[in-house]
């Protein structure tokens, strides 16, 4: 019997395209981005329950809403667009320094400690915005409900592609094309939410 009778199988070019070609297990960035905001719903649905049943009053006197609605003008959706797109370019400029870092021979310590830090900011800002948004639902109700629809939606929507696209490359390195992509859905979103807000009221 030869040597080669006995020898156990290489993998040929087949098997390796096979392995090449196995789906990737990691989520989209379209369904990490619906866990994102189902996370970010239900932590706000949390705090508007807890502030509904104990703190309604006080969530009132502190918010202090009027509800006077937004002046229908250009100017009005381009200053509410230029305002919510700080808290997206935030997250964009984020993942430029994950990028940077994923594409380097090595990240630089001082891009960890940026990366880090920023993270600690973002993560800040969006429990300051979900404490006060569930607290104005829980203590307005249904009012405030209206009072966000149907713009709040698509801010969500917005903001959950800007952040599932970080949490994808935060540590690997992405297309640029998906990066561009996603980026500018996330501004589209967040200019037809500014336009909703300024000239569509139910």
């Amino acid at each position: 019997m030869s040597a080669s009778a006995i020898a156990p199988p290489t993998a040929g070019p087949s098997t390796a395209a096979g392995r090449d070609s196995r789906p990737d297990p990691s989520p989209s960035t379209a369904q990490l981005a619906a866990i994102v905001a189902t996370a970010l719903t239900a932590a706000t649905v949390l705090v508007a329950v807890v502030v509904r049943l104990a703190l309604a009053g006080q969530a009132r006197r502190w918010l202090g809403y009027q509800f006077p609605g937004v002046p229908a003008h250009l100017s009005t959706a381009l200053w509410i667009l230029a305002h919510n797109a700080r808290g997206l370019a935030g997250v964009l400029g984020l993942l430029t320094v994950a990028q940077l870092a994923a594409r380097s021979s090595g990240p630089a310590r001082a891009q960890q400690v940026l990366r880090s830090a920023g993270e600690v900011v973002i993560a800040g800002a969006i429990t300051a915005n979900l404490l006060v948004v569930g607290a104005a639902i829980g203590g307005y109700g249904t009012r405030m409900l209206v009072a966000m629809l149907p713009h709040g939606p698509v801010e969500l929507a917005a903001y959950s592609l800007a952040l599932a696209l970080y949490l994808s490359g935060r540590r690997g390195a992405l297309p640029i094309a998906r990066i561009a992509v996603v980026a500018g859905a996330s501004v589209a979103l967040l200019a037809l939410a500014a336009a909703l807000e300024t000239w569509v009221s139910l």
